[in-house]
């Protein structure tokens, strides 16, 4: 017994006709009327009452169509599910953002779109660290990360950039400049007290930020140490140095803290969504394509 038995058996149960039903399903009549004996002798039992004035059901007919109703519907749900598993509209993804705050109303952009066009996909966010989003995402914990950066050799991974951000200098609104002059290069920071990063806490752009410290000419002078942007601009804000800190950040901190450009602080903060490129699900790549066209602004 298959699902186009019990098609033709429903045709024929609710038609009352193998005749009638034969046209309905677009089927010879004799075959159709081969294909219900032979669903009697599989089951060994009488579905049809056959008269001249067409057929009728028996008990076992009757159970059987009840049941088939059931198991076709379910298998067009089933059909209907996996045509939109196969078109992305439903499912689930497991997607990590970053922990910078700063950068949470331009990601609430894109899920917002993704959720307006994509309704059935549920989704898990995390807040990680670039480093702990790939692992993460390389050991399939997670499907995507919007992360600062991605290992640029290693083929195994995928990303679309999502938003670039300037870096500018953050200092105490209150500060008076020694010799009353502004600071217009890196290495004017030079006898200031410098709210550092540790490494341990984003080894990568720390190093990144080292390097274009080095080719400025310019060594910090670190007094005091904050985990990321929000606790440097914390420790800036209580007057105890300068920073460098992507411009997004500028929109939660404390009115005691001022920023400015530097000429040469050419380093950007350069963010893309990164995923597996062997693990890419039909519902991520609707996910990655809604990404790719919005025009994010953080």
């Amino acid at each position: 017994m298959d699902l186009r038995q019990l098609r033709y058996f429903a045709a024929v149960a609710r038609h009352g006709s193998i005749s009638v039903a034969a046209q309905a399903v677009h089927i010879a009549q004799p075959a159709l009327t081969r294909q219900m004996q032979a669903l009697e002798d599989e089951l060994g039992t009488l579905l049809f009452e056959r008269s001249t004035r067409g057929v009728t059901l028996t008990d076992a007919g009757r159970q059987l169509l009840a049941d088939a109703d059931r198991l076709l519907e379910d298998a067009a749900a089933a059909a209907l599910r996996a045509q939109r598993a196969g078109r992305g509209d439903i499912g689930h993804l497991s997607i990590a953002l970053p922990v910078m705050q700063s950068l949470a109303p331009a990601i609430a952009q894109v899920l917002k779109r993704y959720r307006q066009e994509v309704p059935g996909v549920g989704i898990t966010l995390h807040h990680l660290l670039s480093e702990v989003q790939l692992r993460e995402i390389a050991d399939g914990r997670l499907d995507a990360g919007f992360t600062l950066f991605r290992p640029q050799g290693d083929p195994s991974f995928d990303g679309v950039p999502v938003f670039s951000e300037r870096m500018l200098l953050a200092y105490p609104a209150e500060w008076k400049w020694p010799r009353g002059r502004r600071p217009k290069v890196l290495k004017d920071l030079q006898e200031l007290d410098f709210v550092w990063l540790p490494r341990t806490a984003a080894p990568e752009w720390h190093d990144r930020l080292i390097h274009c410290f080095f080719d400025a000419g310019f060594v910090p002078r670190t007094t005091v140490q904050g985990v990321d942007a929000t606790s440097m601009l914390t420790l800036v804000a209580a007057g105890m140095g300068c920073t460098v800190v992507p411009e997004g950040a500028r929109r939660s901190a404390p009115d005691t803290v001022a920023f400015m450009t530097l000429s040469d602080l050419s380093l950007r903060q350069d963010w893309e969504l990164v995923w597996c490129r062997d693990r890419c699900s039909s519902v991520l790549q609707r996910f990655i394509g809604v990404v790719s066209l919005a025009k994010l602004r953080p």
